[in-house]
């Protein structure tokens, strides 16, 4: 077995050298500690004092400069992932956002992979835009879904009320509209025959068009009374007409429950309407103000999911730091208990 050589154990301890410090860096509140920063008082972390001014700034970015010449890859010594992840710190550490949610845990859940390339939003700096949090997407992905089925209810709402209103008077009108409806059938159909197999189109989307046809052809001929200004098939068409522009404007998976339950409000609704221009606008008018309370509601949501995050978040720190400080004990036991045995083998 040959010894290693003076040289090769030197190599060895260098490449061990950035190993050490990427282990201290991705402790709790590595950042701090190995940048030498003076972490903010846990009650400062949570307050919007503490996130908006940036802890001894020019510290910060001298200790990063004299790590990062010592951690560069190109440099004898330096180490790749340990110069990314001492890059990273100086951004947590400088931006606001972020450092707010590192002193929540001390680990940085942000944290993204920059083997990639993708540097294109931050700065020379090293600071970059403000990340969404959770809350941040659920919320907005939420109110996205809700306020674009309220205007597009609103929207097929004003349409409707422009067919059971004036559009099924006249013949003149009725003819292009059915005939719009039944073409679309028509191209669905025909895409629907050279689709994959895996697409998830079917013929059953043609029903849509064709029901809302049959629907104002009934609004058409219930109009055709002269001795009743209302009638069961007008009724039957205008339901029919609701019930599938509802189920349109819906953006969740169609189920079978859903359609009934849709179908029969909607023809409880229209017992009600009757083709009443002022009926129709006392709809779109709720319906705007349920998008006004919506646009409301959505940031007090936003801002009591983000409270919540919070708190789970400082808890989960609060151990994650427990744990590693019994940790951090546990091997300085183990390593003093070692070298006593060394000790007393070598008396």
């Amino acid at each position: 077995m040959s010894t290693p050589t003076p040289s090769s154990r030197s190599s060895s301890t260098i490449s061990e050298a950035p190993s050490d410090a990427l282990i201290q860096l991705l402790s709790p509140d590595g950042y701090y500690d190995y940048l030498k920063i003076p972490k903010p008082k846990p009650t400062d972390a949570t307050t919007n004092a503490a996130t908006d001014t940036v802890p001894d700034e020019d510290l910060i970015k001298k200790n990063y400069r004299r790590l990062s010449l010592k951690h560069h890859p190109d440099r004898r010594g330096g180490d790749a992932e340990t110069f990314r992840v001492l890059n990273r710190a100086q951004r947590v550490l400088l931006n606001p956002k972020l450092r707010r949610d590192y002193d929540l845990m001390g680990i940085d859940l942000n944290d993204v992979d920059e083997h990639s390339g993708d540097n294109n939003n931050t700065n020379e700096e090293g600071k970059e835009g403000d990340q969404p949090s959770s809350s941040d997407t659920i919320v907005s992905q939420l109110a996205t879904s809700t306020l674009a089925g309220i205007m597009q209810l609103g929207i097929r709402t004003i349409m409707m009320g422009a067919v059971a209103t004036f559009g099924c008077r006249f013949k003149i009108l009725m003819v292009p509209m059915l005939g719009f409806l039944f073409f679309i059938a028509y191209r669905i159909f025909g895409a629907v025959k050279v689709a994959p197999a895996n697409s998830g189109a079917s013929f059953a989307d043609m029903l849509s068009p064709l029901a809302i046809g049959v629907g104002l052809m009934c609004l058409y001929s219930g109009r055709d009374f002269p001795d009743l200004p209302w009638s069961y098939t007008f009724w039957f068409g205008e339901g029919l007409v609701v019930t599938m522009f509802t189920l349109n404007s819906v953006q969740i998976p169609k189920s079978s429950v859903l359609v009934v339950g849709v179908g029969i409000l909607s023809f409880l609704v229209t017992l009600w309407l009757r083709g009443k221009l002022w009926r129709y606008v006392t709809v779109v008018g709720l319906e705007t103000f349920v998008g006004v309370v919506a646009v409301m509601a959505f940031p007090i949501m936003e801002m009591i999911l983000d409270e919540l995050l919070k708190e789970k978040m400082r808890k989960v720190g609060e151990k994650v730091r427990l744990d590693a400080k019994l940790m951090k004990e546990y091997y300085q036991e183990k390593k003093t208990a070692v070298v006593s045995e060394d000790g007393d083998d070598e008396s």
